[in-house]
């Protein structure tokens, strides 16, 4: 498994690099083709949400294209689907609370540790709830339709699932005060760096330093 802390520094240096890349180099996609080898396994999830994303890449794109700056479009295209792709695949397996254990490793305020945690432990409560709606329309057969009813429903549905967060939100604040939460979250491990981090950050150095394959319009 990639290290967490890892991955947020890796992904530090790729963007920055990328930023000052201003030729369009089929190199600078080194690093996400290992990535591919190393989570081939979520390869498929990451390419679907990769294509819904390149709706607004290609619209940035667009704009160059309007110029008549076709290089600059394909530069544009180019280093976005290489970060997008380098992003999406290097926290595949990981979730908000291990991007707040890995800021923990990197020192980062505890106030921002605290504000991970707690964005993750509600994300999970707003899909379970979802889910949960999702099953009991389903169940009492409900069909969607560009009518009044539907988006009373769909309003009924929303105003709902903000009170259940309300009120979570109130249930979660008096149980961290019985606990004595003094705005510090402790971890019992913190990450640490394996030979695949460092083998990841090569052909970073790589992707963002070397230019091979150099595509011209």
């Amino acid at each position: 498994m990639i290290s967490p802390s890892f991955s947020l520094i890796s992904i530090f240096i790729y963007s920055f690099g990328l930023s000052f890349v201003t030729s369009s180099y089929l190199s600078i996609f080194i690093a996400p083709l290992l990535l591919i080898i190393l989570q081939r396994t979520f390869f498929l999830k990451t390419l679907k949400k990769l294509l819904f994303l390149n709706v607004f890449i290609v619209i940035m794109g667009l704009s160059a294209v309007i110029n008549q700056d076709y290089e600059f479009a394909l530069l544009i295209i180019l280093r976005a689907n290489a970060l997008l792709l380098f992003t999406l695949l290097i926290f595949s397996d990981k979730s908000l609370f291990d991007i707040a254990t890995s800021l923990q490793t990197l020192k980062a305020p505890q106030k921002l540790i605290a504000l991970f945690f707690f964005v993750g432990k509600f994300v999970i409560i707003i899909k379970n709830e979802f889910e949960t709606t999702k099953k009991v329309m389903r169940i009492r057969n409900f069909k969607s339709k560009s009518n009044l009813f539907s988006y009373k429903i769909y309003a009924n549905v929303i105003g709902m699932m903000i009170v259940k967060c309300f009120d979570r939100a109130e249930k979660l604040k008096y149980s961290m005060i019985l606990r004595n939460f003094q705005g510090q979250i402790y971890q019992s491990h913190t990450d640490k760096l394996t030979f695949i981090d460092l083998f990841i950050l090569l052909s970073v150095i790589a992707s963002i330093s070397l230019k091979i394959g150099e595509i011209s319009l």
